[in-house]
């Protein structure tokens, strides 16, 4: 059973990094892919669980795109989608997805993959790695530091063991986005994480708090997933 980690960038030209965590969060692939196809290929040599994309996956409700000339109008009056205005809440700040957005390249590139992946049979959901590193470390420092990605990698290795110290060898801070991600999404298929926003505008999912060393994975039952702590199913689409 993969988890496959995607931290999007918004055209090829800037590679996107993907890792895929297997067995007992064994990180089975890393690395970084340049064209959508790329990215598809990548997901679908692992066939995985969860496949979590670090980036908006879909428009406030009532806009068909995010095109200042276009007449389209959000139907509600708040700035950005439901989902990015609880983060705000909680004290998470993030890009809000509006006409005036300036990442709406990867927007529309996350957008277009989700729909691609989701029409192969994929579970698709869209995280945050900045949310997912307050929920689980607290407050780190900034991530384009090499004190806030030795500080990350450190923590990450007491939830991924495989992950070597960052005296080792100290990884991009893309990369270690991506294995936030992919983590995230096996926290998903745990229970283990919360929905923020409206599921018909689209949710952000994010850790429910602190989680202390790795959790158990969920054993195959009659073609539903149920975990080894609580027994209970949830469904996946395998």
């Amino acid at each position: 059973m993969y988890f496959i980690g995607l931290d999007l960038t918004a055209s090829a030209g800037r590679k996107t990094a993907c890792v895929a965590l297997g067995k007992g969060l064994h990180i089975s692939e890393q690395g970084f892919c340049g064209e959508d196809e790329e990215i598809i290929v990548f997901v679908g040599r692992h066939r995985p669980a969860i496949v979590a994309i670090d980036a908006p996956l879909s428009l406030p409700r009532g806009l068909c795109c995010l095109e200042e000339t276009c007449r389209c109008q959000p139907i509600s009056n708040r700035k950005g989608r439901r989902c990015e205005q609880e983060l705000s809440g909680l004290g998470i700040g993030c890009y809000y997805t509006t006409k005036r957005s300036i990442i709406k390249g990867m927007v529309y590139r996350g957008i277009r993959l989700k729909e691609e992946l989701s029409s192969q049979g994929f579970v698709v959901i869209e995280v945050y790695p900045y949310a997912s590193k307050v929920r689980l470390f607290g407050r780190l420092p900034p991530k384009g530091t090499a004190e806030g990605r030795k500080a990350l990698q450190r923590h990450l290795r007491e939830l991924i063991p495989i992950l070597p110290p960052p005296e080792e060898r100290l990884y991009p801070h893309d990369l270690l986005d991506a294995l936030v991600a992919a983590y995230t999404g096996y926290l998903y298929l745990q229970g283990k994480t919360e929905p923020l926003g409206d599921e018909a505008e689209g949710l952000i999912h994010i850790p429910k708090g602190p989680i202390s060393g790795p959790i158990s994975v969920p054993i195959l039952t009659n073609g539903h997933l149920r975990c080894k702590i609580c027994f209970g199913e949830r469904r996946v689409c395998l």
